[in-house]
C-alpha cells in the first residue's frame, strides 16, 4: 500500500514559492504553520493553519509564503488507493468527485485542522520506521483516518461554498468577474457554476448585497461602460459589442430608459461639457465617430 501514497514537507521562507502538481492522483495539502496564498487558473485563496488545499488529478497550483513563511505538508494519493481503502456503501473516489473542482482551499475549524495535522504527523513517523510491529496495518489505518477526516471536513465546512473561499466574499468575486467580462454572455447559471454555488444562492446573496437582481446589475454595468466609451469617442457601431449587448437597438433602448437620452445625445452632451470645462475634459474625441 505504501507505494500508493507519498508524504512530503515543504518549508518555504518569506516570499518563497512552490509549484504543486497533482499529476495522476489526488493531492491533499495541509498547512502546518505560517500563512500565504494558493494561486490556480487565474484564481487565488488564502492559506493558513486552519485551511487545507485539495487538487484533483492533473491540476497545478502555486503556493507562495507570507511574511512569516509557510510550511506545507503534502499527501499524494496515487490512482487506485481510494478504491482500495473504500468499503461497501462508501466509495471514497466518488466522494472526492462530488464537487467539480480542480483545485480548492477549504477552511476548517481549529480542532479539525489540528486533528488532521496530528494524523499526518503520526503517519509520517510510522513511514520512517517501516519495520515496526504491525507497521503496515497501522499505516493503512492512519491513511484511512486521514482521508476520511479530510472528506468529513470538506462536507462539514460549508461544503460547496467553502471550496471557493469565504462565503461572504463570493459576491465580491462575481462583481470583479462581471466587470472584466462585460463583452461576453453573462447568465446566472453560468456564473453560479463558475463559482461553485447554486443559482438560488448567488441570486439571493446578490439581491441582499446590492438591492437589485443580477440581471439588473449587469445591465447597469454595461450601460456605465457605454458612457465611458462614448465620452472617449468610440464609435456607436463598436460600443454595443464591447459592452455585451445583443445589438445596437438593444443598447439604444436600455440606454434611453436608464439615462433619458439616446447615446448620440449623450455624446453631444459630453462634447458640450468638454468645451465649457476644458480642464475636466477627457481626451479629445471626434464627432464623426457617432
Amino acid at each position: 500500500m505504501e507505494e500508493r501514497y507519498r508524504l512530503k514537507q515543504w518549508p518555504l521562507e518569506a516570499g518563497g514559492e512552490k509549484e504543486l502538481d497533482a499529476q495522476s492522483g489526488q493531492l491533499v495539502v495541509l498547512v502546518n504553520s505560517g500563512s500565504g496564498r494558493l494561486q490556480w487558473s487565474g484564481r487565488s485563496a488564502a492559506l493558513g493553519p486552519d485551511s487545507i488545499a485539495l487538487l484533483r488529478p492533473g491540476a497545478v497550483a502555486r503556493a507562495s509564503a507570507g511574511e512569516q513563511g509557510l510550511e506545507l505538508w503534502q499527501l499524494r494519493l496515487q490512482q487506485g488507493l481510494l478504491e482500495e481503502i473504500s468499503c461497501p456503501g462508501c466509495d471514497l473516489e466518488a466522494c472526492f468527485s462530488v464537487v467539480p473542482f480542480q483545485c480548492a482551499v477549504v477552511r476548517l475549524n481549529t480542532p479539525n485542522a489540528t486533528l488532521l495535522r496530528r494524523l499526518y504527523s503520526m503517519l509520517q513517523k510510522e513511514t520512517e520506521q517501516p519495520d515496526a510491529l504491525a507497521g503496515g496495518v497501522y499505516r493503512r489505518g492512519l491513511v484511512e483516518l486521514l482521508v476520511a477526516g479530510v472528506l468529513r471536513c470538506c462536507v462539514n465546512e460549508e461544503r460547496k461554498t467553502a471550496l471557493v473561499g469565504r462565503k461572504r466574499l463570493v459576491v465580491d468575486e462575481v462583481f470583479a468577474y462581471i466587470n472584466a467580462h462585460l463583452a461576453e454572455p453573462l447568465q446566472l447559471k453560468d456564473l453560479a457554476a463558475n463559482f461553485y454555488v447554486s443559482s438560488e444562492h448567488l441570486a439571493r446573496q446578490f439581491k441582499q448585497r446590492t438591492g437589485q437582481t443580477l440581471h439588473q446589475y449587469i445591465i447597469k454595468a454595461r450601460l456605465s461602460r457605454c458612457r465611458e466609451l462614448l465620452c472617449n469617442g468610440v464609435p456607436l457601431s463598436a460600443i454595443w459589442m464591447q459592452c455585451g449587448f445583443s445589438g445596437y437597438s438593444a443598447m439604444l433602448r436600455s440606454f434611453k430608459q436608464e439615462f433619458g437620452v439616446t447615446p448620440a445625445e449623450y455624446y453631444r452632451q459630453c462634447c458640450q461639457r468638454a468645451r465649457e470645462y476644458p480642464e475636466e475634459a477627457l481626451p479629445e474625441t471626434k464627432k464623426n465617430n457617432v
